[in-house]
C-alpha cells in the first residue's frame, strides 16, 4: 500500500518511487508481478496522472519495472544485481577476457552512404559569406521570423540553378525551403491528402521517404524495381493520387529512367489527376555523362512536384532542400500553412544565396564530380581485378554508391559479417524493402563517399581476402 505524506519535503512522485522500490528491493512485490496502472494509481491516491507516469518512468530508468506495450508495467528481477553485501571478486585476467570477446570488431574502412568528407566543404568561402551578411544592412532579419517558404533570394538563386542545370522554368513563389527531404515530403502528405491515400513508390526504395508516408497514413503500392529499370504497368490500376520515383538515379539501384517511361508517368498523372513527386537524387553527380534533364522539364501540364538538396552536393548537416510545388497546389498549400515559418534560419539561407549568387556553387559541383568520379573508377578498376566474375556491380556512371551483387549465390550476412572480421563495413539491402522477404540475399551495399583513392583500394583488398581468398 502506498501512502502519501502532505507534508512531506518530499515530492509526491519521490514518494511513490522510494516505496514502490524499497517493496521491490525488500521483495514484497515479486519480479514479473503487473504493477497498479498510472489511471487506476491516480485514481486510488488522488493525484494526477503525470506525477504517478514520473515516478514509473524513473523505476524504469533505473532498472526495477519494464513497460509492456499495451499490457502496463510489470517488476523486474533485481536479485542479479551487484550490491556491497554480494560483491565477490574476481580475477582481473577473466575479467579482460570476457570484456575482449564482447568487444565490437575495429572497422577500418567503412563503406557508408550518406555522409560526405569534411575536405568537400566551402570553409572559407562560407566564412567569408557569413561575415558579409553579418555585416549588411539587411543583418536585423536575423532576429526576425522567416518567410514560410524562405528566403526570397535563395529561392531566386535556386530558380536560376534549375533552370540552367535542369532545364526547368518555375517562379520563386512556387519554391518551398525546406530543412530534408522528409520535411518536404511531410508538408506534400497534407496537401495531397485524400479519401484514397494511396502513394505509388519504388520497390526497392528509399525507406526514409516510404516511413513518411506510413506516418501519415497512407497506403504505399509498389512500382517494381530492378537493375534493369522500372515497371509500370500496375500504376494504371493502382488508384494513387501520386508516385513518387527518383528518375535521374533509382534509389539503391542507380538506373536511369527512359524517356518513354517518362512520358508514360506523365500520361498517367494527366489521366488520373494525379502527381509525380521528383526525387532528384545525386542527379549532380554524374560521371559517364551531362546530368540527365529533371522529369519535370518535360511536363507540359504541370503534374510534377520536384525536390531536390543540398545534402549530397554541399552538406547533409546545412539541412537545406526545396521542393516546387505545381501553380495547382499553391493556394492549398497557402491554406494549410499560413502560421509556418521557415524551419531553416535566415542566416543559413542568406550564405548559402551569397555563395550561389557568384557561381561558386556550380563551380564547387564540378569539383565534386572530379573528385567523386576519381573514387568512382578507382571503385570499378579494384572490383574488377580483386573480384573478377564473383561480383557484379551495379549503378556505374553516378552517384555515391554501388550496389555488389553475387552471381555465386553467398549472402549478404555472411558477407557482412566476414567483412567485419578484416575491419571492413558494408551494408545490407534489406532496409529498402517494404516486404523484406523479397530482397535477394545475394546483394549488398557500397558507398565510398568518406574514403580516399588509397583507402578503396585497400578496403576492397581486405574485401577480397575475407570472402574468396580459400577459394580456387
Amino acid at each position: 500500500m502506498i501512502y502519501i505524506q502532505e507534508n512531506s519535503d518530499d515530492p509526491i512522485y519521490l514518494q511513490i518511487y522510494h516505496q514502490v522500490k524499497k517493496d521491490i528491493e525488500q521483495g514484497n512485490i515479486a519480479p514479473g508481478e503487473r504493477l497498479p496502472g498510472i489511471r487506476t494509481l491516480a485514481q486510488t491516491l488522488g493525484i494526477a496522472r503525470n506525477t504517478v507516469s514520473q515516478a514509473y518512468t524513473q523505476l524504469a530508468v533505473e532498472g526495477y519495472i519494464r513497460a509492456r506495450h499495451g499490457s502496463g508495467f510489470f517488476v523486474l528481477d533485481t536479485s542479479t544485481k551487484f550490491t556491497e553485501r554480494n560483491y565477490v571478486p574476481q580475477d582481473i585476467n577473466a575479467l579482460s577476457v570476457e570484456r575482449s570477446e564482447l568487444k565490437q570488431p575495429v572497422i577500418l574502412y567503412d563503406f557508408q552512404y550518406g555522409e560526405l568528407s569534411y575536405e568537400q566543404f566551402p570553409f572559407k568561402l562560407w566564412r567569408k559569406y557569413t561575415s558579409q551578411v553579418l555585416l549588411s544592412s539587411q543583418k536585423e532579419v536575423v532576429n526576425q521570423y522567416p518567410d514560410k517558404q524562405g528566403d526570397l533570394l535563395l529561392r531566386q538563386e535556386i530558380k536560376k540553378h534549375l533552370y540552367r542545370s535542369r532545364g526547368m522554368v518555375c517562379c520563386e513563389e512556387q519554391i518551398i525551403i525546406g530543412s530534408g527531404l522528409y520535411y518536404s515530403l511531410d508538408i506534400l502528405c497534407k496537401i495531397l491528402r485524400k479519401e484514397n491515400n494511396t502513394i505509388a513508390m519504388e520497390e526497392p526504395g528509399y525507406n526514409g521517404a516510404r516511413d513518411v508516408f506510413i506516418n501519415n497514413n497512407y497506403n504505399l503500392h509498389a512500382i517494381p524495381a530492378s537493375k534493369d529499370g522500372l515497371i509500370l504497368s500496375s500504376i494504371h490500376r493502382s488508384g494513387a493520387c501520386a508516385a513518387y520515383v527518383t528518375p535521374s538515379h533509382q534509389f539503391p539501384y542507380g538506373t536511369v529512367m527512359p524517356i518513354f517511361q517518362r512520358k508514360e508517368l506523365l500520361n498517367w498523372a494527366n489521366a488520373n489527376d494525379a502527381y509525380i513527386i521528383e526525387d532528384d537524387y545525386d542527379s549532380e553527380l554524374r560521371y559517364d555523362a551531362n546530368p540527365v534533364p529533371a522529369l519535370r522539364s518535360l511536363d507540359t501540364e504541370d503534374r510534377t512536384i520536384y525536390i531536390g538538396t543540398f545534402s549530397k552536393s554541399l552538406s547533409p548537416s546545412l539541412r537545406v532542400n526545396y521542393m516546387v510545388l505545381p501553380v495547382r497546389l499553391l493556394t492549398r498549400y497557402h491554406s494549410l500553412f499560413c502560421s509556418h515559418n521557415s524551419p531553416v534560419s535566415w542566416l543559413t539561407q542568406r550564405v548559402l544565396a551569397a555563395y550561389m549568387t557568384e557561381g561558386n556553387y556550380e563551380r564547387h559541383i564540378r569539383k565534386m564530380c572530379i573528385t567523386y568520379k576519381r573514387r568512382h573508377d578507382v571503385f570499378i578498376k579494384e572490383s574488377t581485378e580483386m573480384f573478377g566474375r564473383k561480383v557484379i556491380l551495379h549503378g556505374r556512371g553516378a552517384g555515391l554508391h554501388f550496389i555488389l551483387e553475387f552471381p555465386g549465390g553467398e549472402e549478404q550476412d555472411w558477407l557482412i559479417k566476414e567483412a567485419e572480421k578484416v575491419g571492413v563495413k558494408v551494408y545490407s539491402m534489406i532496409p529498402f524493402w517494404k516486404d523484406r522477404n523479397d530482397c535477394p540475399r545475394n546483394i549488398i551495399f557500397a558507398g565510398y563517399s568518406l574514403l580516399s583513392e588509397q583507402q578503396i583500394r585497400e578496403g576492397i583488398a581486405l574485401l577480397q581476402s575475407a570472402w574468396f581468398s580459400s577459394l580456387p
